[in-house]
């Protein structure tokens, strides 16, 4: 009897690893995973209908020792463990390539921003360096007038003290008041 359940426990465990098998290859990706997932699957179908097989009509003619249906309990019993542990991982990595698909989409609106950024800014440095220019050439014509007013300037003053008369002494004492 009691091989009898440890077999149906058996049984249990290789429907459970079926059902976790069809979840992981729905998430399979690229081909060759897929056709490795359903190659695992039709091996469990496999197994699951020998242990049925067997259950039903071999038990009492094949089998009757207990090692038989230890054999048979931890078959399966491993293949769930497999299955499962291949699931988990199967998710983890599928959660984190979407983490890194978010991202790298991240990265590429930044991308995006600072290169619209730095176009904006190469904008804004050829306005200023036009800018700069103008002001430069500005600064130049101010310059070059602010020189030459100050010559004219210059040469007015010289004029200036040219057309006065030059005092003499003479000319000096005759301008003084008398002493009384």
């Amino acid at each position: 009897m009691f091989t009898r359940i440890l077999i149906l426990v058996s049984l249990v465990f290789l429907i459970y690893s079926i059902f976790v098998c069809r979840k992981m290859i729905t998430t399979f990706i690229r081909p060759v995973q897929r056709k490795a997932g359903n190659i695992m699957m039709a091996l469990m179908i496999i197994l699951f209908l020998g242990y049925t097989l067997f259950l039903i009509f071999g038990y009492d003619l094949l089998y009757k020792n207990f090692m038989a249906s230890l054999l048979f309990f931890f078959t399966a019993f491993f293949v769930m463990l497999v299955i499962q542990l291949n699931h988990s991982l199967i998710i983890r990595l599928t959660m984190k390539s979407l983490e890194l698909k978010e991202f790298s989409e991240k990265l590429l609106k930044e991308t995006k921003s600072l290169s619209s950024s730095k176009q904006r800014l190469e904008n804004i440095k050829a306005i200023l360096e036009q800018k700069n220019t103008e002001m430069h050439e500005s600064l130049k014509k101010w310059s070059s007038w602010r020189i030459s007013i100050m010559k004219k300037l210059e040469s007015a003053r010289q004029e200036q003290v040219q057309e006065q008369p030059q005092q003499t002494p003479e000319n000096s004492e005759e301008n003084k008041p008398a002493k009384v």
